[in-house]
């Protein structure tokens, strides 16, 4: 019988968690500052880059682990996204994205 190491997928869980807030972080810091640069095409291309490079490389270093950490790191990526969709809604006291609208 093969043994699940719960210790390593929890690690592997908490570690997509911090990469998916990293990255949520910086989109959100990239996007406040957009309307102060100068160039903002460069701007965004220049942190979408950082935080795509920093995200794989973390997923790289998690990928040794075998699938299932890597699967639990994205599963730790999407619900660090939905924690910081919640944070956000809460913080603006309207819905970010509002699909009933009509168009």
């Amino acid at each position: 019988m093969i043994g699940t190491d719960l210790t390593g997928l929890g690690m592997a869980l908490v570690a997509g968690a911090a990469l998916g807030a990293g990255y949520f972080a910086g989109l959100w810091l990239t996007v406040c500052r957009l309307s102060n640069t100068r160039s903002p095409y460069r701007f965004y291309s220049v942190s979408l880059l950082l935080r795509l490079t920093l995200v794989l490389a973390g997923f790289y270093l998690l990928a040794s682990g075998g699938c299932g950490d890597l699967l639990a790191a994205g599963v730790g990526f999407m619900v660090s996204r939905q924690l910081w969709l919640i944070a956000m809604r809460s913080r603006t006291g309207q819905p970010v994205r509002n699909d009933n609208q009509d168009p």
